[in-house]
């Protein structure tokens, strides 16, 4: 009888919790967004927190071979080209431009760098080998997975056809802190089981920054040729814009 009452609560842990499987669901979305080689799209973006509201248009031309050129049109004009082998970034009115070997940026502009335009990777590649554990289904998704990342617990949720329609960043495993919020929507079939959201919504909450976000992804092309002149920099820019390696040099004190 004793024997019977131990059994019987480890098998009801393993029931709740499964055993934890390493990037299984991320690395399957990784995998189906690396099969977008090239995107030419327009994204606008709506923002509302403490500055009040705010519109952002931006035209962006990527390729997998670490090639990006994103024209910010509004309200701030800022154009960023990665030729492949350094990126250079410009605000119009800056004293001064951003340049470094792509080998060498931070792991925030690379994974902006890497990140399909459109699709949730600039979350996914933090997650990259993580383990990962199923969760119960709830109302709204028929699949959740909870990933535990550095100071965070990261809730995935998706529908009935695989597709990833949230993510939830929690303080703690418990998940009664919620820090931010992404619900993608609006879905486009890249090809063949790759499903590219057009809308983003996110609500960020934390001691830091408080704000509200919609994303609305249009004019996409995909797996397309792109003109190999748009990742020339000397084309864009002046060649009388000074590029310096660190951004506190912009605007030194």
């Amino acid at each position: 009888m004793k024997a019977t009452k131990l059994i019987l609560p480890l098998l009801s842990l393993l029931i709740v919790a499964p055993l934890a499987d390493a990037g299984k669901e991320v690395d399957r979305l990784l995998t189906e967004y690396s099969k977008i080689e090239t995107v030419t799209c327009q994204i606008r973006r709506t923002k509302i927190g403490g500055a009040g509201k705010m519109k952002f248009l931006s035209r962006v031309y990527y390729t997998n071979k670490n090639q990006l050129h994103a024209e910010g049109i509004s309200p701030i004009k800022r154009r960023t080209i990665a030729d492949g082998k350094r990126l250079y970034q410009y605000v119009k009115g800056d004293p001064k431009g951003f340049s470094r070997p792509i080998e060498d940026l931070s792991e925030q502009m690379t994974i902006s760098l890497q990140f399909v335009p459109g699709t949730a990777m600039d979350h996914l590649l933090w997650l990259k080998g993580l383990e990962e554990a199923d969760l119960p289904a709830t109302k709204g998704s028929a699949k959740r997975i909870g990933i535990q990342a550095e100071r965070k617990y990261v809730e995935l949720r998706f529908d009935v056809q695989n597709r990833l329609i949230g993510i939830g960043f929690y303080k703690t495993p418990e998940m009664k802190e919620l820090l931010a919020s992404y619900a993608y929507s609006d879905f486009f079939e890249a090809g063949p089981r790759i499903w590219v959201p057009f809308t983003h919504e996110a609500s960020v909450e934390n001691e830091k920054i408080s704000f509200k976000e919609t994303v609305k992804v249009d004019r996409f092309i995909a797996n397309k040729p792109i003109a190999q002149s748009l990742f020339i920099p000397s084309s864009f820019f002046d060649k009388d814009i000074d590029f310096v390696d660190d951004f506190a040099k912009i605007f030194p004190e």
